[in-house]
C-alpha cells in the first residue's frame, strides 16, 4: 500500500508499506479511503506546531472510503463495497469524562490522522463499531465532508440554537462556513463575519449573508440587531479581535459558543460576561451521535435548494500534491476546503 507520511516538520514523503500491515481483526474493517479533506489541524501537524502529533504519521482525519475486507466479530452487516465514513476519535473508555459518556473530551483523546496513521493512504485499518454507512444519495465529495459538518452540528448543539434566533458567526473558514450552513438549515438567521473578500463572496454562494470585519463589524452588528445583540455567537476565528466582537456583539443573556483555538492566550472582555450575563461555552469536536447524525443532516442539505455544501470544496488534488496544497493553505492561498481525490469512485 501507499501512504503520505510526514516524516519530520514540513517533510512528507511517499512511502511503500506490506498489505499483509492491513489484515483486520476482530471488529476491524479494512478501507480504501477515496476522498480526505485537509484542514487545518494538518497544517499546524505539518508545520511541527502540533503539541502532541508525533511524527513519522499518515495525517488526514475526514475522509469517505469503501470496504475492502471485513474482521471477524464486526457487527454492522457491511460488507465489501459499502462506503462508509468514520469517526476518527479514539477515547479511553475510563476517565472522569468517558464515564459520564463524554468520550469525545476524553483526558487522553486521540484522533485518526493526529495521534495515529490516518487516511491519506491507500488502505487502512479502523474500528468497525465507529463506521457509518453513506446513502445512495451522498455524493463521495459531499460524503468527505462529515466531519466538519460534525463539528457544526455538535457547535450548534452546545449553543442550545433555536429556530428564528439571529445567530453571528465570527470567521469565515471551512469550520464557521459549515457552522453558518447548519444554522440557517436549522431555521436560523444567520451572519458570516470574515475580513477576506473571497471567503465573503464564498459565504454568500453558499446562501448566507455576511458582515465584512473589514468595516467595523461592531458598527454592522449594531445596525443589524438593532442594538439589541445576537442570540448566539460562534466564535471560530481563534483572534482576540474575535473575541472582542464576541462579547460586544452578543445579546444580554446571549450565548458565546467558543469553536476557534488560540496561539496564545487572548483578552476577553470579561464585564461584558457580568454585565450582560453572558453564558461562555466551549466546544470540542463532536460525540458519536453526533457524527452519526450528521450523515443524515448532510443528505438533507444536499437535497434542499438553499445550500450547495460542495461548494465548500474549492480545490481538490492528489495525494503527492498534498505538500504544495498545504503550502498554499499556509500562504492563505485558499479559501475553502481542500479534497484530496485518493481513488476512482
Amino acid at each position: 500500500m501507499t501512504a503520505l507520511v510526514t516524516t519530520a516538520p514540513r517533510s512528507m514523503q511517499l512511502q511503500q508499506r506490506p498489505e499483509t500491515e492491513t489484515e483486520p481483526g476482530p471488529g476491524q474493517l479494512r478501507i480504501r479511503p477515496r476522498f480526505a479533506g485537509i484542514c487545518g489541524t494538518d497544517l499546524h501537524i505539518f508545520q511541527g506546531h502540533h503539541p502532541n502529533a508525533k511524527m513519522p504519521l499518515v495525517q488526514g482525519h475526514e475522509f469517505i472510503a469503501v470496504v475492502e475486507a471485513v474482521g471477524p466479530q464486526v457487527e454492522g452487516g457491511f460488507k465489501p463495497g459499502d462506503r462508509i465514513v468514520v469517526e476518527p476519535l479514539v477515547s479511553c473508555l475510563r476517565c472522569e469524562a468517558c464515564r459520564r459518556g463524554f468520550a469525545h473530551v476524553c483526558r487522553r483523546l486521540q484522533v485518526l490522522g493526529v495521534h495515529r496513521d490516518g487516511a491519506f493512504g491507500s488502505a487502512m485499518l479502523v474500528d468497525a463499531a465507529k463506521a457509518i454507512a453513506v446513502p445512495d444519495g451522498l455524493s463521495d465529495r459531499i460524503a468527505a465532508l462529515t466531519e466538519p459538518f460534525a463539528v457544526a452540528l455538535h457547535d450548534c448543539r452546545r449553543a442550545g440554537l433555536l429556530p428564528a434566533e439571529r445567530a453571528l458567526v465570527i470567521g469565515g473558514g471551512p469550520i464557521g462556513l459549515a457552522i453558518g450552513i447548519v444554522a440557517a438549515f436549522c431555521g436560523a438567521r444567520v451572519r458570516v463575519c470574515e475580513p477576506r473578500p473571497a471567503r465573503l463572496a464564498l459565504a454568500r454562494s453558499l446562501g448566507l449573508e455576511v458582515i465584512d470585519a473589514a468595516d467595523d463589524p461592531a458598527a454592522q452588528c449594531d445596525r443589524i440587531t438593532g442594538g439589541e445583540g445576537f442570540d448566539v455567537v460562534f466564535e471560530v476565528s481563534g483572534a482576540p479581535g474575535g473575541v472582542e466582537l464576541a462579547a460586544k456583539s452578543a445579546r444580554a443573556r446571549g450565548r458565546v459558543c467558543q469553536v476557534g483555538l488560540f496561539a496564545a492566550p487572548a483578552p476577553t472582555d470579561h464585564n461584558a460576561v457580568v454585565f450582560k450575563e453572558l453564558s461562555w461555552i466551549g466546544s470540542r469536536v463532536y460525540s458519536f451521535d453526533d457524527f452519526r447524525d450528521t450523515v443524515d443532516l448532510l443528505e438533507r442539505i444536499a437535497a434542499d435548494a438553499r445550500f450547495d455544501p460542495a461548494l465548500l470544496i474549492t480545490d481538490t488534488c492528489t495525494l503527492e500534491q498534498v505538500p504544495r496544497a498545504i503550502g498554499r493553505m499556509i500562504d492563505g492561498e485558499v479559501d475553502g476546503k481542500v479534497m484530496v481525490e485518493l481513488g476512482a469512485g
